[in-house]
């Protein structure tokens, strides 16, 4: 039953033999990734073992390969994603050998380099799929979000007693948690800190969107009728379903991440981003120092949740830190590094990662966090003062992560969703400026109506 995976390959081939890599992404593979769980996947004996969205990604990959591959040129982005995902399969596969890792060198073609291609070359072609690709992802998480009412209220994932039957054995260690008496929602992203990560990038988006003026009219079909606009309906939902997450880490990385979004709207944005950056710096400082005095437990004083929540993390680092640096290079691999009784999880990524595949791989994904939000940045300030630049809701997305990671591992959609992000940040950074909603709709308009392709053959490879 679990080869039913490749129905999800077979959908996106013949959307892009028939209507282009652009199309399926937008209608199979976003669908795929944001709507069913990453931790189902298909046993296939002797080969890897592809979730849903690993195999959706496929096609998509090959044809936007052949339709825009020949006007790729190199990248800062391209190069840091191409060694991060060399430097994770090299790792673990001289760790513990290619039996072994081959789940994992397939997920570092199919959810990193399959992903940030296909977003990379489809969107430096073509500016106005900027646009679809974020009211695409916005659709869905809010359509989560909706759903994920039903599991804040009775603790109960639907999602995963969706597709749980389909494959018996998969999928058992996600369960519904709980803080403050609060069910806490995951949806399709298996744990509520990713599902906070996937919320919050979303309603960055949805802040975008709304600023551009592209929810003008009804967003989804069947919001006509609210009495109130359906964009600020849109919001509400996000933020509920963000709060919903009860995860502090994704909460705090919202808001760093706000900060920087926020550039896009003042009249003078170099100021504006000196002043959110010093604010930062600041907030640091003093949340550094509130955190010391917070962990400063007396012997015999009682601790509340939280306090012991953070207190491990403390002590874990400080166990940790020893055993990354005796394998600094490549690190130990996937799940062979020596266990601290009663530390097995690690919830700080960078520790992870450095951890299983040595300090240059952790490196490399704070460099792409932090070197592609600069590189952002710096595209945005040269574009007009109030211009809702794209680059600003990058930057706070690379912001928002990299925060939010320290507190997670980078696990289940957020890893696709992340370098998604990272390629369509740098196809918007090669390609040409976005054209406003309202020359958007005076160029459609205006165009006389296009031929269907003569075969599908012909239109992914034109």
């Amino acid at each position: 039953m679990s080869l039913i995976v490749y129905a999800a390959l077979l959908a996106a081939a013949y959307m892009a033999w028939r209507h282009g890599a652009a199309r399926a992404l937008l209608a199979v593979y976003l669908p795929v990734l944001l709507l069913i769980p990453d931790a189902f996947r298909a046993i296939t004996p002797g080969l890897p073992d592809p979730n849903f969205n690993q195999a959706a990604i496929i096609p998509v990959a090959i044809a936007a390969a052949l339709s825009h591959g020949r006007f790729w040129r190199p990248a800062p982005l391209d190069v840091l994603m191409v060694l991060f995902a060399l430097c994770v399969a090299w790792s673990d596969y001289s760790a513990r050998g290619y039996e072994a890792a081959q789940n994992l060198v397939f997920a570092m073609l199919c959810s990193v380099i399959g992903p940030y291609t296909v977003a990379r070359l489809l969107t430096a072609s073509d500016p106005a799929l900027h646009v679809q690709l974020a009211r695409r992802i916005v659709a869905l998480v809010f359509a989560v979000g909706v759903i994920g009412v039903w599991e804040a209220r009775f603790g109960y994932n639907p999602f995963m007693a969706l597709f749980g039957p389909l494959f018996p054995g998969q999928g058992t260690g996600w369960v519904t948690t709980f803080r403050h008496g609060m069910a806490r929602v995951a949806g399709p992203f298996s744990h509520a800190i990713l599902a906070g990560i996937i919320m919050a990038i979303t309603y960055r988006l949805h802040r975008w969107l709304q600023q551009r003026g592209e929810w003008q009219r009804a967003p989804l079909p069947g919001m006509g009728w609210l009495p109130w606009p359906p964009d600020k309906v849109m919001r509400v939902a996000l933020l509920a379903a963000l709060f919903m997450t009860v995860a502090r880490g994704p909460w705090v990385g919202a808001l760093v991440g706000s900060g920087i979004a926020h550039v896009a709207m003042a009249r003078n944005p170099r100021r504006a981003i000196w002043l959110s950056l010093g604010g930062l710096l600041l907030g640091g400082l003093i949340g550094g120092a509130l955190l010391a005095n917070y962990l400063d437990i007396r012997p015999g004083q009682a601790m509340t949740m939280s306090q012991e929540s953070a207190l491990y993390r403390k002590v874990l680092f400080e166990k940790y830190f020893d055993i990354a640096i005796d394998h600094m290079w490549f690190g130990w691999g996937l799940t062979d590094w020596p266990k601290v009784p009663g530390m097995e999880s690690i919830d700080n990524y960078y520790l992870l990662l450095s951890l299983m595949h040595g300090l240059p791989a952790m490196l490399l994904l704070v460099l792409m966090l932090l070197g592609g939000a600069t590189l952002c940045i710096r595209k945005a300030l040269r574009e007009p003062p109030r211009s809702h630049s794209l680059g600003y809701t990058f930057a706070a997305i690379f912001v928002l992560v990299f925060v939010s990671l320290g507190t997670v591992y980078m696990g289940e959609q957020v890893l696709p969703v992340l370098f998604l992000t990272l390629g369509w940040a740098q196809g918007w950074l090669v390609g040409g400026p976005l054209p406003s909603a309202h020359e958007r709709a005076s160029a459609a308009a205006a165009a006389p109506p296009s031929p269907a392709p003569r075969s599908g053959f012909r239109h992914v490879i034109s």
